[in-house]
């Protein structure tokens, strides 16, 4: 199935039976939090939020657990954050089929309790001392399936659960609390680990994490009747249904392509560079750590509402200059740092929070793209090649962490602001039908 739309613009929306006429249509909910109007929203909006605190808490807890273990080894930083990729390399895009084949919720309920049982077994052996370098690499890769089977789930679950034209509203909404929990996340875990060590950091984390196990159990939408093939054949077929679709349609091509660039380079801010700065350059321990990243967090929660509070009608411009524009920021944050005096204390918080701006913008504006531009029965397979992309964080966290080895952690930061700055703005140049794309 294909979509009939003219090229350029988003795609009939299966959704549209939410909006029967013109006077439903008139009657929907305006606003920065119009899509929380909606039962099933709100309740994917909640459970993200406990799952996002969680997730932000381990964000700072687990590179710090491993600087520890490893008398602060960088090349080990960079090689667990890619450990944690690699699955969503190895299964994202079969995610993705599963997600079209099966009930939504019902795979995104499994994931939450997964992640939930590896956290309360983590927390158990380094509680009791049990706890080896090889189990923090261990527990990365299998947390990482999981998040590779809950990312189209949930994507998609947003779609079902709002009429087409909150669809951008709903993502930026999503992305805004997740920006949220990171301020909140990652200055609470940096505060816990503190007062009560990484063992007590875990156990809250865990804690969390039940949350959004609870909540997502609540959440009420329509099961789909899926016609597909069954056994390994019809698998793989499902599978190139969605690799041909994304291939023919120039908003997800660019897209794809952006990110590319975003996470193999863009986000190595926050997964590798942020710790190195905190411990090595700035020499702030774990409360700078965490402060550098809600500095980040805070420009991405701003950047996320502002998406929110007045939605694109041409997403995929805004979202190539994103990507070039935080290049930028990131090698200011690079050099910032050195400006001399009090100011080289407060530049870098500075330069995150201008990075997380646009960084809180790529988000919704890549999903709001990915989900207009798809049929409702393909969402799940064209979601899941981002986890393609997202296994870019591999390459570059490692290559990150022997950069930093060879030329210091604000060398390979400026490196990597650079190729995403050159990158990004290439991309906006050269792939028009991205920079076309509107939404109807």
């Amino acid at each position: 199935m294909t979509s009939t739309a003219p090229p350029g613009e988003a795609p009939p929306d299966a959704n549209a039976d939410l909006t029967d006429n013109e006077d439903d249509l008139l009657n929907q909910p305006t606003g920065t939090f119009a899509a929380l109007r909606y039962r099933n929203l709100r309740l994917i909006w909640i459970g993200q939020t406990g799952h996002a605190a969680a997730l932000w808490m381990e964000q700072i807890a687990r590179p710090w657990l491993v600087l520890d273990l490893t008398n602060g080894n960088a090349v080990h930083l960079g090689s667990v954050v890619a450990m944690r990729v690699i699955p969503q390399l190895l299964f994202g895009v079969w995610a993705g089929v599963i997600a079209d084949r099966v009930d939504r919720k019902t795979l995104l309920q499994l994931t939450k309790i997964g992640v939930l049982t590896l956290t309360v077994v983590f927390a158990a052996m380094l509680v009791f001392g049990m706890l080896e370098l090889w189990h923090v690499y261990a527990a990365a890769f299998i947390r990482g399936i999981f998040m590779a089977f809950d990312q189209p789930a949930r994507q998609s679950l947003i779609a079902d659960s709002v009429p087409p034209r909150l669809v951008t509203n709903a993502v930026a909404l999503m992305s805004s609390t997740q920006n949220l929990m990171r301020i909140v996340g990652v200055m609470m875990s940096g505060l816990l680990i503190g007062l009560i060590g990484l063992e007590g950091t875990f156990i809250t984390i865990a804690v969390v994490y039940l949350v959004s196990v609870v909540v997502t159990q609540l959440i009420d939408v329509p099961r789909r009747k899926r016609t597909t093939a069954s056994g390994v054949r019809g698998i793989v077929s499902d599978l190139m249904e969605g690799v041909c679709y994304a291939a023919q349609a120039p908003a997800v091509r660019g897209v794809l392509l952006l990110s590319v660039i975003f996470y193999g380079a863009g986000m190595m801010w926050m997964q590798v560079f942020a710790p190195l700065f905190a411990r090595t350059v700035m020499d702030t321990g774990a409360f700078g750590f965490s402060a550098l990243v809600a500095a980040g967090g805070g420009g991405c929660l701003l950047g996320s509402l502002l998406i929110a509070t007045r939605p694109p009608r041409r997403p995929g411009w805004q979202v190539a200059m994103s990507i070039a524009v935080m290049g930028a920021m990131l090698i200011l944050f690079a050099g910032s740092p050195s400006v001399p005096g009090v100011g080289g204390s407060i530049a870098p918080y500075i330069a995150l929070f201008a990075v997380g701006i646009f960084h809180g913008a790529y988000i919704p504006l890549t999903h709001t793209i990915l989900l207009t531009a798809t049929p409702e029965h393909l969402r799940g397979r064209v979601i899941s090649l981002v986890s393609l992309d997202r296994a870019m964080t591999t390459v570059g966290a490692t290559l990150g962490g022997l950069l930093t080895a060879g030329i210091g952690a604000q060398g390979a930061q400026f490196a990597y602001g650079l190729f995403t700055l050159v990158t990004g703005f290439a991309v906006f140049i050269l792939a028009r039908g991205l920079r076309d794309y509107r939404l109807r």
